[in-house]
């Protein structure tokens, strides 16, 4: 599965990226909402992860709605380490299929991936 990864904190990129080697997944990550936006690869990803406080201009909720507006419809799963009920009404108006809490342990990470794999 190709999946994109939208987070700026190292350590939970690295999590991830050992995961998706022990799954055969592919992962490419992206620092902030803007430069995932602008890379071409989003539209080939078959799952998104993204957090929601991102540094730059938009938020993971921004990216996610602006995808939904512009017809990609991958499953997006939105990671925070905030349980803020803002964020939680929010990511189902912009289009998410389902909103974690970090941490998020690695057992659930690998139902979730198994759950949306192609």
């Amino acid at each position: 599965m190709n999946i994109i990864y939208v987070e700026d904190d190292p350590g939970n990129i690295q999590l991830v990226q050992r995961l998706t080697r022990s799954t055969g997944d592919t992962l490419q990550t992206f620092p902030d909402a803007e430069s995932a936006l602008s890379s071409e690869t989003i539209w080939d990803a078959d799952l998104i992860l993204v957090d929601i406080r991102l540094p730059g201009k938009l938020t993971g909720l921004d990216m996610t709605g602006l995808l939904r507006d512009h017809g990609l419809n991958v499953p997006v799963i939105m990671i925070t380490a905030y349980d803020i009920p803002d964020y939680i009404e929010r990511y189902r108006d912009v289009g998410a299929n389902l909103f974690l809490i970090k941490p998020v342990s690695v057992p659930v990470l690998v139902d979730v991936l198994n759950e949306y794999r192609v």
